[in-house]
């Protein structure tokens, strides 16, 4: 009889361990064990038949971040206007020639509800939000005003290279535009990622993840904070289940996570999409280790972006200002280009949980890059050695 009962228990108590630890047919795409979770084949999270998956509020800001780029390119651009933008979340206008569904989008991004400013540098230095609007007003008050002006050291206007590229820059010879979206691939897109929707204060034990009441396609609040950190990177991708290979879409993120998966540093990509997808599986599965595991794994390799797009930017413009025929148009995009991966370094986060690199020593280099006629004065040795400082950290 002793030998009976002992069978029993253990019957019970594996019975106990399936209904606890195994799948609902609610959330049937992930198979948990008390030691294990596994990750769906791609992005898709249910409940009752239902996505819970959800981030169009960060679709929209990556879609204002495109209108306000396009706008930097612009003829006469009223700053006020730019600013409301970028503040409010308001304002935006269709381009001449617009087809219907264009409009209706810009009329949804102007009724979303969302906006870019308070989430721009959110965890980041006070100072670099301002900043990152002064980009706006300054491309309105001093760029846009002198488009048609040949463009010079210590004069604002565009500037056509021996390529065929056309610029519109400031008196130090920043492009802005370039600036302005590159600075927000860091201040925007991994501030609010690595130090706001992946961090403890969104995903950590205390934050609500009880299912029991859900219904069909509802989440908790940690799977949704999960899934708008998601967002920032796929959000503009056409097929989430398909963003292992990314389609590059947009300007932010996820367009130079494609360039870096194909050339850098390949596979990167697939290691950050499976990263996204073994943590929102954890996070059903209600296992914090493998929630947080993957979490780091997701803001350390999308770091590696920013390292590589800093140093790569630094390269080109070294070798384009070396060159016996410098193309100033060539070379002032890429060195903006870089100039803005740079701020966008202090929003890294490394294995210590630490930016890659501080506030003051991005402040540093990018002063050191607008010192004296700003891009027109700079030398291969120092773009050059600024590449190397930022490549040791990869």
């Amino acid at each position: 009889m002793k030998i009976y009962y002992n069978s029993i228990k253990l019957l019970v108590a594996s019975m106990l361990i399936a209904t606890n630890f195994s799948c609902s047919s609610d959330d049937d795409q992930v198979i948990t064990t008390p030691n294990e979770v596994i990750a769906p084949d791609t992005y898709v999270f249910e409940r009752q038949g239902e996505s819970t998956v959800s981030y169009g509020g960060q679709t929209a800001r990556l879609d204002m971040a495109a209108s306000l780029f396009g706008k930097l390119n612009d003829e006469n651009v009223d700053g006020a206007s730019l600013l409301q933008m970028f503040e409010d979340g308001t304002g935006f206008t269709a381009e001449d020639g617009a087809s219907q569904d264009q409009i209706d989008a810009i009329n949804a991004l102007n009724s979303s509800g969302k906006k870019l400013g308070n989430k721009t540098a959110a965890y980041g230095d006070a100072s670099v939000q301002p900043k990152i609007a002064g980009f706006l007003t300054e491309y309105a008050e001093n760029v846009s005003t002198n488009f048609n002006v040949d463009a010079g050291v210590g004069v604002s206007g565009s500037h056509t290279g021996s390529g065929g590229r056309t610029v519109r820059i400031n008196e130090k010879g920043m492009e802005l535009n370039q600036v302005f979206a590159k600075s927000l691939i860091g201040a925007l897109v991994m501030d609010q990622v690595a130090y706001g929707y992946l961090s403890e204060v969104k995903i950590g034990d205390d934050v609500d993840n009880d299912a029991s009441a859900l219904g069909a396609g509802e989440y908790t609040t940690m799977e949704h904070h999960f899934d708008e950190g998601l967002g920032y990177v796929y959000g503009q991708e056409s097929d989430i289940t398909t963003a292992s290979t990314p389609q590059g879409n947009g300007i932010l993120f996820n367009k130079y996570l494609k360039k870096v998966n194909e050339s850098e540093e390949p596979g990167l990509a697939t290691e950050i999409y499976d990263a996204f997808k073994l943590g929102r599986a954890a996070i059903v599965a209600s296992n914090s280790e493998v929630r947080d595991e993957q979490a780091e794994i997701v803001k350390t390799k999308m770091s590696r972006v920013i390292l590589h797009k800093a140093a790569h930017y630094l390269r080109g413009a070294a070798e384009a200002k070396a060159a016996t025929d410098v193309d100033y148009a060539d070379y002032f995009h890429g060195l903006s280009e870089g100039y803005g991966f740079i701020l966008s370094l202090q929003f890294t986060y490394d294995a210590d949980g630490m930016n890659y690199f501080s506030h003051s020593e991005v402040e540093t280099m990018l002063s050191t890059l607008e010192s004296g006629n700003g891009f027109w004065d700079r030398t291969p040795s120092e773009l050059d050695d600024m590449a190397a400082q930022i490549e040791a950290k990869l």
